[in-house]
């Protein structure tokens, strides 16, 4: 896949169909990664989404991976100098800053609108799945998804990247779908994917939230949640 976004990034990614009889329209996932990884890091659920019959366009975000080609040469994340907390928080803000993570949720749009109009897809049914500051770029576009059955969150974090008003428009997101909803993160999450979890769940009937023990972020408590959300999968996109 190559998608240009709004303001000429090049986005690259993958677009795998599962192996089944001629003549099938699959049901497609569009998956949004965190920072700072790859459309890579989500190969294990891609895995078996495709066991289950379901197409997946797994992408680098901008300034990530492939995604780093301008018209005035390429744009690249900053990443952490060093380990811990405060290293990851200086290169994210610096990349959210620099990179345009505000028009994260506008790339998912553009990568989905490829998506779904790609040979052998059913747009009807579209499913986003997103983690830490993917996971909020998709809540925050998901009302604007034609065809949209569900979307699913891991660690959904980096509200503020957003706008200072991103966290209270990621509400607003999900209190305007009508598709089921599976948020899911640690309880100690370190940036904050339990509380969101929590405050942007809080009271909707479409919104599941799944907390689970620790603090990994992202991608990395997919095997905590891996029956839930494959169960979850099947419900939306095969009922």
């Amino acid at each position: 896949m190559s998608v240009r976004t709004a303001d000429g990034i090049v986005l690259k990614g993958m677009l795998e169909y599962p192996e089944t009889s001629p003549g099938t329209r699959y049901p497609l996932a569009v998956l949004a990664h965190q920072y700072p990884a790859t459309g890579d890091s989500f190969g294990p659920l891609v895995e078996d989404l495709l066991d289950r019959g379901v197409a997946c366009l797994a992408f680098d975000e901008r300034g990530h991976g492939a995604s780093i080609m301008t018209a005035n040469g390429p744009l690249v994340i900053d990443t952490p100098e060093g380990f811990g907390a405060d290293p990851f928080g200086v290169a994210f803000v610096s990349s959210a800053g620099r990179v345009g993570f505000q028009r994260i949720d506008n790339d998912i749009l553009r990568v989905a609108g490829w998506g779904a109009a790609q040979n052998f897809i059913d747009a009807d049914r579209i499913l986003l799945v997103g983690a830490s500051v993917g996971g909020s770029g998709a809540l925050l576009i998901s009302p604007l998804i034609t065809g949209l059955r569900g979307v699913i969150t891991l660690g959904a974090a980096g509200a503020p990247a957003f706008g200072s008003d991103g966290a209270i428009r990621i509400r607003a997101a999900l209190e305007s779908l009508d598709v089921p909803c599976l948020l899911s993160s640690s309880d100690a999450d370190p940036f904050d994917g339990g509380e969101n979890v929590k405050r942007w769940g809080h009271g909707l009937r479409h919104v599941t939230s799944r907390l689970v023990p620790g603090r990994e972020h992202g991608m990395a408590i997919y095997y905590d949640v891996r029956d839930e959300l494959l169960a979850f999968v099947t419900r939306c996109l095969f009922a």
